[in-house]
């Protein structure tokens, strides 16, 4: 109801700025790495993890920057998202009849269970100590914000779809009675 140009436009042109000056600020943090031993990334994408590893040069100021990014970028915005969730949850339980509320459970689920499954592994991976350092946890959890969840973004909001579940259904009927 209050979303309007006004609005929606500052709050996507944000957006943009805010992902370029990072990815600008990255790729200038990565160009000046010194690489002489091994040019290949034991990872699916060029992380940057995966990057200060295999590189020469000192990385704590950047790992530093990196940290704070992260806490800016992705730690807030989780944070924020689940504060207003816990708002929802409340106003939810407010509701008296339990139709009501199975109604307004079911419509918060499928955007809580995306959050959920994008920054968990983003936070685990990019805020655990080093002491936790696996390569190959990293890479699993990479491949899950990365490839795994975007990719189940559209069923987790099909399956939401009444006219979808009918199709569903209908076609579980059918291949019953064949």
């Amino acid at each position: 109801m209050i979303m309007n140009s006004r609005l929606y436009l500052p709050m996507s042109a944000s957006s943009w700025a805010i992902s370029i000056v990072n990815s600008l600020m990255y790729s200038c943090f990565i160009s000046t790495l010194s690489f002489c031993s091994s040019h290949t990334i034991d990872h699916f994408f060029c992380d940057l993890n995966a990057l200060y590893a295999i590189t020469t040069s000192d990385t704590r100021s950047r790992e530093i920057i990196m940290i704070i990014g992260d806490i800016v970028l992705a730690f807030v915005p989780f944070s924020l998202t689940m504060a207003s969730y816990v708002g929802i949850i409340c106003s939810i339980l407010k509701i008296n009849s339990a139709e009501g509320r199975f109604k307004a459970f079911s419509s918060c689920t499928s955007h809580l269970t995306t959050v959920m499954l994008f920054y968990g592994p983003v936070l685990f991976l990019y805020m655990k100590p080093k002491s936790i350092d696996s390569k190959t946890q990293d890479k699993i959890l990479s491949l899950l914000y990365v490839a795994v969840v975007p990719m189940l973004n559209p069923f987790v909001y099909t399956l939401r779809n009444k006219e979808f579940l009918g199709a569903l259904r209908n076609m579980a009927r059918i291949k019953i009675t064949i």
